[in-house]
């Protein structure tokens, strides 16, 4: 690589355009993952190690078709609008549809629930209600955070806990019965859904794949961070549908997909508005040229990567797929977690997630540039040790702990900043030691392992807290973090040298 690219900048137009695909990948995945938990385990009754297999069916899935869209968008394709556009625009469409037969499907089983008089307490001691908890002094706390909405205060907060977590049980034992006297609602919800994840799995690879596309290697970190900040802004807009269209515990959702379909269809359309897909991929090969940064034996060679760069491509492989493990498992459980053990309002929860979001999108960019600066390696080993130091105090906390409205949300968001420090750099890592002519091919090596993990974490985790106890989902988390700060370790290949400070106060990675 030539030594003149000190006038190097990131085309950041460009780059947002791309990441409006992304963006509507993420107002997708941001609702699923917290309304998803909620409508299982509140409309059909599984438990945590039942809904946390559905909620990885869509991780398993990934498994094998990230790579193969991956690869297949690769191909070169005389499709007018691009080789990758083409996946982002059906898939896209076929998810929208999707989302309308999970709405329906979802009403028919809410109303069969509601049947059922699940909010009743008198008609929840069949399901497991104590009886202690409809007479005498629980009867009266309860009554009163009814009348006014105000939660009680020491002892009386206490029992009212202790009683929010025995009716819950007993409405998801309800909505079990439900859904075994009545299971067909349950088997369209599922073919639906899964209808809906292989339209997700379609086109994600190709998205993510089209920013490597139009980026030159060295403006990859910071590419990616603006690319993440996108998603991150799409997370922001599902987090305020559901805020705002899913604050009671027992309602329809109809909306909240609707909704949803609305916002994906507008990124898509600006998407297709604004990315012309060949025209950039063109200007991407001018600016190398005109940089010298052109690879010729990138371009021409046939050869294997030699295997020192394979056992750090398998080490940073190895890093996602243990971080996921770990932060996964709390953020799959998250929703339910938060409203059963804690006892967090549903809005409450949006409120966590609006603030995480926030915050992970305002440190994109600064962790884009200490990547610059130290590596993007050193980046990764000091987000993944502040996740696993935040889950601590999350173990530790209860429905009673004083602040812990506060302190809760806090210990999350710095966890969060993990999920940053590890997003921003791996994915570059991997795709630097790729050729361009497999760009997909190694984006989907990237979604297998992190999509292995989010296969298998809700439901292992899920076991875990069915066995000892919900909170030590935050224990399973700590052990895999750190792990993944192990294999991290030993990575030799794949990360960019700390380069001086420019006049304009931008950094731009070199790569290896």
């Amino acid at each position: 690589m030539s030594a003149n690219n000190d006038n190097m900048k990131l085309d950041v137009k460009r780059t947002l355009f791309v990441g409006f695909a992304f963006m509507g990948i993420m107002c997708f995945w941001e609702v699923y993952d917290y309304i998803m938990p909620l409508i299982l385990s509140r409309y059909f009754g599984l438990n945590q190690a039942q809904y946390g297999i559905v909620m990885g069916l869509d991780n398993l899935l990934a498994i094998f078709l990230l790579p193969f869209f991956g690869s297949l968008s690769d191909k070169k394709v005389s499709a007018k609008l691009g080789r990758r556009t083409h996946f982002i625009l059906f898939g896209t469409l076929a998810a929208v549809v999707c989302l309308v037969g999970i709405a329906i499907t979802e009403l028919l089983q809410y109303r069969a629930v509601m049947g059922a008089d699940i909010q009743n307490l008198d008609s929840l001691v069949q399901y497991g209600l104590d009886e202690k908890y409809l007479v005498g002094e629980y009867r009266a706390i309860y009554d009163g955070v009814i009348a006014t909405g105000v939660k009680p205060e020491g002892d009386a907060l206490v029992m009212y806990n202790e009683m929010l977590n025995n009716i819950y049980g007993a409405q998801v034992a309800c909505a079990g019965a439900v859904t075994k006297a009545k299971p067909l609602y349950f088997i369209l919800f599922m073919c639906v859904l899964v209808c809906a994840l292989l339209a997700m799995a379609s086109y994600r690879s190709p998205a993510v794949a089209l920013m490597p596309d139009v980026t030159p290697k060295p403006l990859r970190s910071q590419a990616n961070a603006i690319i993440n900040i996108m998603g991150g802004a799409g997370g922001l807009v599902s987090i305020l549908l559901y805020t705002f269209l899913a604050k009671q515990r027992y309602q329809s959702h109809v909306a909240l997909f609707i909704g949803l379909a609305g916002v994906m269809l507008c990124m898509l359309g600006l998407f297709l508005g604004l990315c012309k897909e060949k025209k950039f991929v063109a200007m991407r090969y001018e600016e190398e040229k005109r940089w010298e940064i052109v690879d010729e034996i990138e371009i021409q060679s046939t050869e294997k990567l030699p295997k020192e760069k394979v056992v750090s491509l398998l080490l940073i492989l190895g890093t996602v797929f243990l971080w996921f493990m770990g932060y996964n498992a709390v953020k799959s459980h998250l929703s339910t977690y938060a409203t059963s053990v804690l006892n967090f309002k549903d809005s409450f929860v949006g409120v966590i997630n609006i603030i995480n979001g926030a915050g992970g999108a305002i440190a994109m960019l600064p962790v884009a540039l200490m990547a610059s600066k130290i590596g993007r390696k050193k980046s990764i080993i000091i987000g993944l040790a502040l996740s696993a130091v935040a889950f601590v105090p999350c173990f530790l906390m209860t429905a009673n702990t004083p602040g812990v409205g506060v302190l809760f949300p806090l210990c999350f968001i710095l966890a969060g900043f993990g999920l940053v420090c590890v997003n921003v750099n791996t994915f570059p890592m991997v795709t630097e030691l790729s050729k361009g002519s497999n760009v997909g091919k190694y984006t989907g090596y990237y979604y297998i392992s992190s999509m292995t993990a989010q296969s298998l974490t809700p439901a292992f985790a899920g076991i875990f807290m069915d066995k000892i106890s919900s909170n030590a989902v935050f224990v399973y988390a700590i052990i895999f973090v750190t792990l993944a700060i192990v294999a991290c370790i030993f990575i030799k290949h794949g990360d960019n040298k700390p380069v001086k400070k420019q006049k304009v106060v931008e950094y731009f990675a070199e790569e290896e």
